[in-house]
C-alpha cells in the first residue's frame, strides 16, 4: 500500500515516486461536496472551487495563472458531489511551486468582494449554459428521478437564484471553516521522492498556520460530524419522463447496489462494465449500433462511493425508434443476467482493463487522482503493482458474480429526455412510477425566469 503521512497541522499526504516521469501532478482534496451542503449552503462549495482563483493574501488571480503557465504547466479545480479538488500538473524540476501555489489557493484566498460580484455572475453564466446543454439537462433530469429529493440528485453548482442569494460574509466563513489544512488529503505522482515532498508541504503549512492563528476564530468551526453524514439513498425503479424540444431522446437504464463494498468489487464492475457498455466490443454496442442501427451513442457506466454504487447504460436515439431500442437493451441486460458471460468475453474484459490501466500510469494526473479515489473509498491506496495483480486475478467467476449481483432480480430504473409522445413513452414502458411531462414552452418560461434573477 502507499502510506498516507500524516504532516503538522492535521493533513495527510499520499504520494508516489513515478519513476521516468517528466512531469509531476499534485491534488489538495478536501471531503466536502454538494452532498454534503446545508439547504441555505447550496452551491457554496461550487462557489468556493472558484474563488480560490481569484486572490490570495500573496498572489493576485493573474499572478496564480501566469506563475503555473510560463513554466507550461496547468492548474485547474473540480467540486463533485462527495469532494472538491484543486490540482496541478508542472514539468518534474518546477514540483515546488505547484506545492506553493496549491497551498497558497487552497488556504489563503481573500475573496475580495468585488471578485465576489463579479464571480457570482460567472457561476449564473455558467448554470444557464448548462441549461442549454441538453445532455446536461438530461442527466440532471435523470439523478432527480432516481433520487428524488436525495442531496445526491441536486445540481453540483446550485441553481441560479441560490447563488445570488450568497452573501459574501457567508461564504468566506463557511471556507474558513471547512477548508483548513485539517481537512486536508494532498496526493502527488512525479519524479520526487515522497519524503521530499513531505518535507515541503511541512513547511509550506506551517506558515500558512502561523499566519492563520491570528486571523481565525476557532469558535468558527462547526463540528464535522454533523455535516458529514452520508446516507445511501433511497432508489426509485420507476419509469419516467421529460419532455423536451430536440431532435433525438437521451434514454438511461440504471441499477443501484448498496454497500458493503471492497476495492475486489470495483475491480470486477469495471471489466464487466466494458464487457456490458464502455467498450466498442461490448454487447450494447454490438447489438444496438453495430447490429440493428438504432444509435450512434451508447455506453455503460458506473460510480461507486462509500454509500451507493449507481451502473447506468444510455444511449440518445430517435423518438420513433425509442420502444425498439429499450425492448432491445432491456434483452441484452436479461440475458446477462441469466446467462452471464463467456470465458472468452470475461478474459478478453479483464486483458482490456489491465492494458487501459497500464497505459493511464503514464499520466501522472491519473495516478494522483486514483491515489486520493482509493483513500476517499477505503481508507487506503494500493500501489500500482497491487493494482494490477488484482485486476489480472479476475476470472469468469468473479465477473459472472459480480453480473448476477448488479443485474439478476434487480428492478432498473429506466428515463427518457426528449420529444417523444405518450404513445412512445407507453411503448417504451415510461408511464409507470413517477411521470414527469413538462411542455418545451414551461421549459423556456422557467429559464426565462432564472434569467431575470
Amino acid at each position: 500500500m502507499i502510506p498516507t503521512l500524516r504532516l503538522p497541522c492535521g493533513a495527510a499526504l499520499a504520494a508516489e515516486t513515478a519513476e521516468g516521469a517528466r512531469s509531476f501532478a499534485a491534488g489538495f482534496w478536501f471531503p466536502i461536496g454538494s452532498r454534503h451542503e446545508a439547504p441555505r449552503e447550496r452551491g457554496f462549495v461550487h462557489f468556493v472551487e472558484h474563488m480560490a482563483f481569484k486572490g490570495t493574501s500573496r498572489r493576485s488571480a493573474a499572478a496564480i495563472s501566469r506563475e503555473i503557465e510560463r513554466v507550461g504547466g496547468y492548474l485547474n479545480a473540480f467540486t463533485d458531489r462527495d469532494s472538491i479538488c484543486l490540482h496541478c500538473q508542472v514539468p518534474g524540476a518546477h514540483w515546488r511551486l505547484a506545492l506553493d501555489v496549491l497551498t497558497d489557493m487552497a488556504l489563503c484566498s481573500i475573496f475580495r468582494i468585488e471578485d465576489f460580484e463579479r464571480e457570482s455572475e460567472v457561476i449564473v453564466s455558467e448554470i444557464l449554459s448548462a441549461m442549454d446543454d441538453p445532455e446536461e439537462c438530461s442527466h440532471d433530469e435523470f439523478l432527480s428521478a432516481i433520487w428524488p429529493g436525495d442531496p445526491l440528485s441536486r445540481k453540483i453548482a446550485g441553481e441560479p437564484q441560490e447563488i445570488r442569494r450568497i452573501a459574501r460574509d457567508a461564504l468566506f466563513s463557511f471556507y474558513e471553516s471547512e477548508f483548513s489544512p485539517r481537512s486536508l488529503l494532498v496526493t502527488a505522482s512525479g519524479p520526487v521522492p515522497p519524503a521530499d515532498i513531505g518535507e515541503e508541504l511541512s513547511r509550506l503549512l506551517g506558515a500558512v498556520e502561523e499566519r492563520a492563528s491570528s486571523l481565525r476564530s476557532p469558535a468558527s468551526a462547526r463540528p464535522a460530524a454533523s455535516r458529514r453524514a452520508e446516507t445511501t439513498p433511497a432508489f426509485c425503479a420507476a419509469g419516467g419522463y421529460v419532455r423536451a424540444e430536440m431532435e433525438q431522446v437521451h434514454f438511461y437504464e440504471a441499477v443501484q447496489l448498496e454497500p458493503p463494498f471492497s476495492q475486489d468489487d470495483y475491480f470486477s464492475l469495471s471489466a464487466l462494465n466494458g464487457a456490458i457498455g464502455e467498450a466498442a466490443s461490448s454487447r450494447l454496442f454490438l447489438s444496438l449500433r453495430e447490429d440493428k442501427g438504432l444509435c450512434y451513442s451508447v455506453y455503460s457506466a458506473f460510480s461507486m462511493s462509500r454509500t451507493e454504487c449507481l451502473w447506468m447504460a444510455s444511449a440518445n436515439v430517435s423518438p420513433a425508434r425509442l420502444p425498439e431500442l429499450a425492448a432491445e437493451m432491456d434483452r441484452q441486460l436479461d440475458e446477462a443476467a441469466e446467462r452471464g458471460f463467456s470465458g472468452a468475453e470475461c478474459a478478453d474484459a479483464v486483458s482490456r482493463l489491465s492494458g487501459s490501466f497500464e497505459l493511464s500510469l503514464d499520466d501522472t494526473d491519473f495516478r494522483m487522482r486514483r491515489i486520493a479515489r482509493q483513500i476517499f473509498f477505503s481508507g487506503e491506496a494500493m500501489t500500482p503493482e497491487e493494482e494490477r495483480e488484482s485486476i489480472v486475478r479476475l476470472g469468469p467467476a468473479e465477473l459472472n458474480a459480480a453480473c448476477a449481483r448488479l443485474l439478476r432480480g434487480r428492478k432498473r430504473a429506466r428515463f427518457a429526455y426528449g420529444d417523444l409522445s405518450r404513445r412512445a413513452a407507453r411503448a417504451s414502458g415510461l408511464e409507470k412510477g413517477k411521470v414527469s411531462c413538462l411542455a418545451q414552452a414551461k421549459l423556456s418560461e422557467t429559464s426565462v425566469a432564472a434569467r431575470r434573477g
